[in-house]
């Protein structure tokens, strides 16, 4: 069985994907998968290059992201169209990490899942939401943005009522870590049994 988890930037998604993980979900990071096929010389990052140009390679040939993200998350089109380039790629990777799990429960972790060509392969999809303030103070820590870079990145994604209706599942993380394992717990029971 193969269900997504989901939710904006900065809501835990990845710290609940963990949770998961420690009850022998197989879970596959999109995200991860993501930097993997924009590799240096990859067919991939080849397509983004002759869409956004060469100022968003480093002279090491690898993806400038910090760039690119600064391109994109301000522009709804040019996001678009870096995840129409990306999501195919993605998605055969995906695929194939599936085809050599052992578990017989796999999970794909990506912020993007839903209206993705990814989530077709999702039986259930469980969304992370938090109030914007907590995401906003975890984006600039985590990736070192300022308040301005966190919202924007914040705002180009879809708001939190987006998440909830086209889920099955929602867990909010504005709590403790004990809250959310609990939560996560639970959703997780209601899955196998399903």
């Amino acid at each position: 069985m193969i269900f997504g988890i989901t939710g904006q930037t900065g809501s835990g998604k990845s710290f609940v994907s963990d949770i998961f993980r420690s009850f022998g979900v197989d879970v596959i990071d999109a995200d991860k998968i993501s930097h993997e096929v924009c590799a240096a010389g990859s067919e991939c990052l080849e397509e983004i290059e002759k869409s956004f140009g060469s100022e968003i390679i480093l002279d090491s040939g690898e993806l400038d992201r910090r760039r690119l993200g600064s391109v994109v998350f301000s522009n709804p089109q040019k996001l678009r169209l870096l995840t129409g380039i990306t999501h195919r790629y993605i998605k055969d990777a995906v695929i194939k990490r599936m085809k050599n799990s052992k578990s017989g429960i796999c999970a794909i972790d990506g912020a993007v899942l839903i209206g993705s060509n990814m989530e077709e392969l999702c039986k259930y999809m469980v969304a992370v939401i938090a109030d914007e303030g907590l995401r906003k103070k975890r984006i600039m820590v985590r990736d070192g943005l300022s308040e301005e870079e966190a919202l924007s990145r914040i705002r180009a994604q879809q708001d939190e009522s987006f998440y909830r209706v086209h889920s099955d599942y929602v867990i909010e993380n504005n709590g403790s870590i004990e809250e959310l394992e609990k939560k996560a717990r639970c959703i997780y029971d209601r899955i196998v049994r399903k």
